[in-house]
């Protein structure tokens, strides 16, 4: 008949735990950053948008962004609303100009 000790299996140490995680560990990179290239597309339709997810993060000053909040909430839009109206005005315009 077997011992009670040969029946419970050992526990691993501590140290031996740490060491298994650190060989499965991988090192931490930064991922790099979102390049946004002029694609040219000769196909028409939706298929030429697929690539994009329509979202995109903007870094910009404080000051900037609450003029931006408090310019929407003037207009009784929504923030997002407003931006993406400005930047297609902005867009539009200098496409525009570089038709000419």
């Amino acid at each position: 008949m077997a011992t009670a000790k040969s029946k419970a299996k050992s526990k691993p140490s501590k140290s031996s735990k740490i060491k298994s995680l650190a060989k499965k560990a991988v090192p931490a990179r930064k991922k790099p950053a979102a390049k946004h290239n002029a694609k040219t597309v000769r196909s028409k339709g939706e298929d030429q948008f697929m690539s994009y997810s329509g979202k995109f993060t903007v870094r910009l000053p404080r000051s900037l962004h609450q003029a931006l909040v408090d310019r929407a909430e003037r207009e009784g839009v929504s923030l997002n609303l407003f931006v993406t109206n400005a930047l297609s005005r902005t867009v539009a315009v200098a496409g525009a100009r570089g038709r000419r």
